[in-house]
């Protein structure tokens, strides 16, 4: 993989996604816990300088909150593009309790909410779901 230090392109997104690498660590969590997924169309990350850039300014955005055990992800599926982080460092107690009780009350909101989409018809979105997380990059990008 290329080097991506010197680019400007990847210091700016570093810049937009510490503070959304930093909202996903849940509350009292102590800096644990925190996973982000960003879903564009290919020709969005192509402008932002591709998958393998978006990885590697992810990777030095999660470092620098302390995730020094880290895995990303990503890569273009036809017309879509992924990249995602998750901090894999183990979580002391007490805050496992904590970052298993919020990926819990997640996953119970993003059911909720996919069950009232079916019973009635609308599109409502998930707080941290990839919409809305893709809306706020957007945003966030945007505005640097």
């Amino acid at each position: 993989m290329p080097s991506f230090a010197q680019d400007p392109r990847r210091h700016k997104l570093v810049d937009v996604l510490v503070p959304l690498l930093r909202r996903t660590v849940p509350e009292e969590a102590g800096g644990y816990g925190g996973a982000y997924e960003l879903r564009l169309t290919a020709q969005e990350a192509d402008e932002l300088g591709g998958v393998d850039l978006i990885r590697s300014a992810m990777r030095k955005a999660a470092r620098s909150l302390g995730w020094s055990r880290l895995q990303t992800y990503g890569g273009v599926y036809g017309r879509a593009a992924v990249a995602g982080v998750v901090d894999q460092r183990e979580i002391p107690e007490p805050f496992a309790t904590v970052v298993e009780a919020h990926r819990r009350e997640r996953e119970h909101a993003a059911v909720e909410t996919v069950s009232r989409n079916m019973q009635d018809g609308k599109h409502r979105a998930v707080p941290g779901s990839v919409f809305v997380t893709a809306q706020e990059f957007r945003a966030a990008y945007a505005a640097q």
